[in-house]
Parts: C-alpha cells; structure tokens; sequence
C-alpha cells in the first residue's frame, strides 16, 4: 500500500510475456483428429516451436467435433456438420472462447491471433472437406457411402460461428491464421512463416 490513507496502488510483475494465441485443439492434440489425419505423434511441433521461441501462450479451444461425437467418429464433411444442432454446439464454444478473448484483451493481454486447420469441415479457414459431387445424398450405413470429398473455398461450421460470435461483440481486429490438415489443404511452411510475422509484429509492440 502506498500514498494517502485509502488509497491503494498495486504493481504486480511476474513473468508473463502477455502474448496470447487461441488454436484448434488438434494443433496441441493430435489425438482428436479423425483417424488416419493426424500427421504427427502428439503435437503439430513446428507451430509449437514457433510459439515457444517468441513467448506466445497457447490457447488450446475445444475441439467441436471430439465434444459433439466423441474420438472414434467418422471423417464427414461439411454439408453434415451444417445441421441446427451442430452450429448450436459450435455457437456455445464460440461464446466461451470469445469470453476468454475479450478477458485477456480487457486485462491488457495481446491476442495475436487465431489458428484454425484449413481443410476440416469444421475449422476449417481458407477451405473446408465438402463432398466432390454436389448431388450426392449424404446417409444410410456407412459401407454404402461414397467416400470422395474435395476442399472448397468455404469456411468450417466452427468458424462461422466463432466469426460470427466476434462480430456480435464488435471485436473486428482479430488476426485470422490456418495450418493445412493435409498437403491437398495448404502449404505448412508458408503458413507458419505468416504467423511468424504476426509474433515479430507483436513482440515489436
């Protein structure tokens, strides 16, 4: 306590850098991936790394498909994530995460961005997994199913709604990022060398 009687002034240092990054669960958990996508034993290491070597914090967000169908589901695309019950799931983590956004920039955090997976259906940024004929009626038992699918240039259904959720709170200076799931989906080095210029932007602040 310092100054006048009833005045009380508070310096509290540790040692946080303050720099935050919000990231798809399966950068930080491989295990949730649809099986046969993960491409790495535990961790998408080089984004890790890269955190790691400017003293970002990360943020794992909660995976939409694991806590809606659980780890031994099916790969799906987007067409059958885009029901009613779904976005209402993914609205809800879009709320929390943009709760914890808003704290952390309220409390003088930076939040140098978000870091979704192009390619998934669900968080999918500069593409998402859609269905290669667009006919094609999606249902019945799975043996029966055409597997083929392509990557459109759309959204996932996790990130219109964390888009959405953010627009609601005028919260329009949020920096957006993806890593690739597969090679068809994006270039993995090009993608971190982006996100590498947002951490040297932000530790130049």
């Amino acid at each position: 306590m310092t100054g006048k009687i009833g005045q009380i002034k508070t310096s509290v240092q540790d040692a946080r850098s303050g720099k935050l990054v919000f990231l798809s669960h399966c950068i930080l958990n491989q295990n949730a991936c649809v099986r046969g996508l993960a491409s790495q034993p535990a961790v998408i290491r080089e984004m890790v790394d890269l955190a790691l070597a400017n003293d970002v914090a990360m943020y794992q967000m909660p995976c939409p498909e694991v806590t809606y169908l659980g780890s031994m589901r099916w790969g799906q695309v987007k067409k059958m994530y885009a029901t009613p019950m779904f976005r209402r799931h993914c609205r809800r983590i879009a709320e929390q995460i943009c709760d914890q956004i808003q704290t952390y920039r309220d409390n003088d955090h930076q939040v140098l961005g978000i870091v979704l997976r192009d390619g998934s259906p669900t968080c999918g940024l500069k593409c998402a997994a859609v269905e290669a004929d667009s006919e094609q009626i999606w249902g019945g038992m799975v043996w029966h199913a055409n597997p083929l699918q392509r990557f459109g240039a759309t959204e996932g259904v996790y990130t219109e709604a964390l888009k959405a959720e953010l627009q609601d709170r005028a919260i329009e200076d949020i920096r957006w990022f993806s890593l690739p799931e597969v090679p068809e989906a994006g270039s993995l080095p090009e993608a971190l060398q982006q996100i590498a210029s947002a951490f040297r932007e932000g530790a130049a602040r």
